[in-house]
Parts: C-alpha cells; structure tokens; sequence
C-alpha cells in the first residue's frame, strides 16, 4: 500500500469507493461527511450510488447538523418531504430497516456527548456556551417543530435539575404564557431561572415575537421576583458564526434583571 498523506489523500483516491477510503486512509477523519455517511447507508438505489444517495439525504436536512439530530420519525418525514420537492433527485432505497440503522448511530452519538442529571447540576451557567450546553439535554437544533424549556437554578445559579419542556409547536407571545414557565420555578424552588428554544430553520437570529416573549417574561420574572437571566435560541450548529446558539441576554435586544 501506498504512503498516503492528509494533503494528497483525497486527489488520489477521488475514484475509490468509501470503504476504500476509510482502508487506505486507516482513520476516519479523513473522509468527508457524504463517505462517512454512504458507510453507514451501505448501498444506493437504482440509478443512484451510495454517495450521490448520501449528498441527496444530507441535503434533505440543510446538513449533517440537522441529519445527526434527526430521530425515526423526522428521518421518514424529511426524506418525504424532500421527495414531494425534488422529483428528479428522489431518495430511494432507504426504508425503515436502513431508517433504524441511522436512527440508532445518531442516538448513540447523542447520548455520549448529552449531559446526564447529575453532570447538568453541577455545571456553572455563568457563560452562554454553558447555558446552551445544559439545553442541549432536551432541546435539538435539528428538531422540525419548536419547544420551548425552563431551567430553575439554586442561589449560586446552579441548576436544580434539567432544563423542562413546558411548550412544543408554533411559538409566539401568546402560546407560551409566562404561568407554565414560572410554575416550574416555583415547583423547584428556583432562586433564578433561564429559559430556551430551538428554530427549526437553523437561524437562530431572534424574531420580533422572541423578543415580545422575552420582555414579557422579564416582566413576569420581577414580579415574581425570581430573576430571568438569559433565553437561548438555539439554531444549526454550524449557525451564529459556528456557535450553534444566540443568548438574548448577549445580544442585547432584551434588557433582563
């Protein structure tokens, strides 16, 4: 076998099949995400190879960030959905068995980088990149409908247990009323609280009803006197200049406690 380096690799082995590539390299991060995915896929369709089948169903999801999120279900609706918009780049060959197969890769991979109960509890949410950590728990960037959680915090401001889905579906000022969020303050005992939600476009950028939201709730929150701290906005992990999230509390349209 051939001395193959990291620069030359890919202009000598454009031919070769996934496999192929994997062998010869000896490490999987010198494949490209379509070869690491054709891997997983094993075979293509009829009038479609394995990576062309690849590149069809990472599009079908904007990108592996979305892909990788996606669990049974979304895997199935999306890749409808995608066939009803591109007719003639239909994704083929991919049923239920190969759906599960994926599904499963994805959720392995979910639960060794999710943050268990106890590991959320004692994490220090005084920076953003934290705060966006803790939702990951229960909040998907690659998610096709919108949910909205709390997480109660302790005096020190740590959280009192995992961050609570108290809202799925279409969000605005109206559908999350600020009596589910404080509920589950006042349930725990919360000194604090932050809240979060995902955008399933990917742009996590705040929408003028995100900031109405999040006025109200502030207002709510000295009221209560039970601090709001932050709202993250959670988009595709490639978003928002790589950082996946948007705190409002940084991005200064919103002036909390």
């Amino acid at each position: 076998m051939r001395n193959v380096t990291p620069n030359n690799f890919k202009e000598n082995n454009e031919g070769a099949l996934p496999r192929e590539h994997f062998r010869e390299a000896g490490r999987a991060t010198a494949l490209t995400s379509e070869e690491l995915l054709a891997i997983l896929l094993k075979t293509g369709a009829p009038g479609c190879d394995v990576m062309e089948l690849s590149r069809r169903l990472i599009a079908a999801f904007g990108g592996t960030g979305h892909l990788v999120k996606a669990d049974l279900a979304t895997l199935k609706a999306q890749i409808e959905s995608y066939n009803k918009n591109h007719p003639e780049k239909r994704i083929s060959g991919i049923g239920e068995a190969k759906r599960m197969e994926l599904a499963a890769a994805f959720e392995l991979v979910r639960r060794e980088y999710s943050m268990k109960n106890d590991d959320v509890r004692k994490v220090d949410v005084k920076k953003a990149e934290d705060r966006y950590r803790v939702f990951l728990c229960v909040l998907s960037p690659g998610d096709r409908q919108e949910s909205f959680s709390v997480l109660p915090l302790d005096a020190k401001l740590h959280p009192l247990t995992e961050p609570i889905v108290v809202f799925r579906g279409t969000m605005d000022a109206t559908t999350v009323h600020p009596r589910e969020v404080f509920q589950e303050a006042i349930r725990w005992g919360a000194y604090a609280i932050m809240v979060a939600h995902n955008h399933p476009s990917g742009d996590p950028m705040p929408s003028a009803q995100d900031v109405e939201l999040t006025r109200k709730l502030v207002e709510v929150s000295r009221i209560m006197a039970i601090p709001l701290l932050d709202h993250i906005i959670l988009g595709a992990v490639d978003s928002a200049g790589g950082k996946g999230f948007i705190s409002m509390r940084e991005n200064g349209a919103v002036k909390f406690c």
